[in-house]
């Protein structure tokens, strides 16, 4: 797979996440615990080095890696990955998406990219990586986890080379599960009436949700199902936030048809787009503060509590606009999720997936750290909703019947 490359001492693997759940700049990827390790470059990182065995056995995890930027520090890098002094080049693989692209100093520098932009901004600002097509000079490789329909270039125009990574990756690290063990701790879930960015950032959440209890309670008796809506943070043009919006304006707090629970992944750390989410449902809804103890946000960090969230949830809406859609939900359905793609064009869905068409245009102007970028998308109408609620229901099944203690 890494061709060339396999001769480096040592592999540092970086992808976006929130620093502060990290306790070292510089740490072996056995002592790795990641922040959402179901979805986005986290969780691409992971199955990545369970793919490569022997890649695994000589790599370390950079939280950071444009830290390391002196002769110093990289001098440092060598000797904490037992390279010697002079010996061939180090490998850096960077993680997640096009635009939080990073490259380590004196390294040979490859972009793992699961991002596929179909659909590119239709209007971007003239800061060199707006486009979501341009990767930094030092970017050597691209090794790409499907088909790209536009390829990346480096900075200045360069061709990269492209190496197809193997189409199953994407369940190469949940294949050591042992479906009948106990689920040790790993699933966060709070409302969003509970969220707080400072003890989201630094994780996990350690106090049980008391809206999620009272939640779980209703959909026993009521058996309005949990949905998983995987939310690309890294992505200015998803349309995660106005289908939620448009979700809730089909139900009340009292009587769900079902019930959110948001799975933000590529997150960076700061929070500002969850809590624009927060503000939108409580100015754009009527007594839309009713409705933020019934929608909920939540990660993994441990594939082991992988059964605590089928236990919660069935069903996984996958949004079609997403460059990410087509690894998420293949992944979903690996990991055992009924997947509905919304799908924002006519290219087949993924096997064993349902597509879902979206039927309403819709463009978004998001201000980023690149400036204004639009994107034109798709997303259901609401009569497509109405339509999409009871097919949820019905692939959820019913409720499970909580145990009496």
């Amino acid at each position: 797979m890494l061709r060339t490359w396999s001769d480096a001492p040592a592999f540092l693997l970086s992808c976006p996440g929130p620093l502060r759940r990290h306790h070292a700049a510089l740490l072996p990827i056995s002592q790795l615990t990641l922040p959402q390790c179901l979805l986005g470059g986290e969780a691409q990182l992971s199955a990545f080095a369970a793919s490569q065995p022997s890649v695994a056995a000589r790599a370390f995890f950079a939280s950071l890696p444009e830290l390391f930027g002196n002769p110093h520090s990289l001098a440092l890098i060598r000797r904490t990955c037992g390279a010697p002094p002079n010996g061939p080049t180090i490998v850096h693989l960077r993680f997640g998406g096009i635009r939080s692209a990073r490259v380590l100093k004196d390294a040979r520098n490859g972009l793992v990219l699961a991002e596929n932009h179909t659909a590119p901004a239709i209007t971007a600002s003239n800061h060199p990586f707006a486009d979501g097509l341009t990767l930094p000079a030092l970017m050597r490789r691209i090794f790409a986890c499907g088909p790209l329909a536009h390829r990346p270039a480096a900075f200045g125009g360069a061709t990269l080379p492209v190496t197809p990574l193997p189409p199953d990756l994407f369940r190469a690290d949940l294949a050591d599960l042992d479906p009948a063990a106990e689920p040790p701790t790993g699933l966060e879930i709070i409302s969003l009436a509970e969220f707080r960015s400072n003890a989201f950032a630094t994780g996990p959440v350690r106090h049980t949700s008391p809206d999620l209890r009272a939640a779980t309670t209703a959909a026993a008796r009521d058996g309005a199902p949990f949905v998983l809506l995987p939310w690309n943070l890294d992505h200015p043009g998803s349309t995660v936030p106005a289908l939620v919006e448009r979700t809730l304006h089909l139900q009340t707090p009292s009587q769900p048809a079902v019930r959110l629970l948001l799975l933000p992944f590529n997150y960076a750390g700061p929070a500002g787009l969850i809590r624009r989410l927060i503000r939108q449902i409580r100015e754009e809804l009527p007594n839309g503060a009713d409705y933020l103890s019934g929608v909920f946000i939540g990660r993994l960090s441990r594939l082991t509590a992988l059964p605590l969230l089928r236990r919660l949830a069935r069903v996984a809406w996958v949004d079609g606009n997403d460059p990410e859609h087509d690894w998420t939900a293949r992944r979903l359905a690996a990991c055992g999720f009924a997947t509905l793609l919304l799908a924002a064009d006519s290219a087949p869905a993924p096997e064993g997936i349902t597509s879902i068409a979206v039927d309403e245009a819709l463009t978004i102007d998001a201000a980023t750290r690149f400036g204004t970028l639009s994107f034109r998308t798709h997303l259901p109408s609401l009569r497509a909703l109405r339509e999409l609620l009871p097919l949820t229901r019905s692939l959820a099944g019913p409720a499970p019947k909580r145990k009496k203690k």
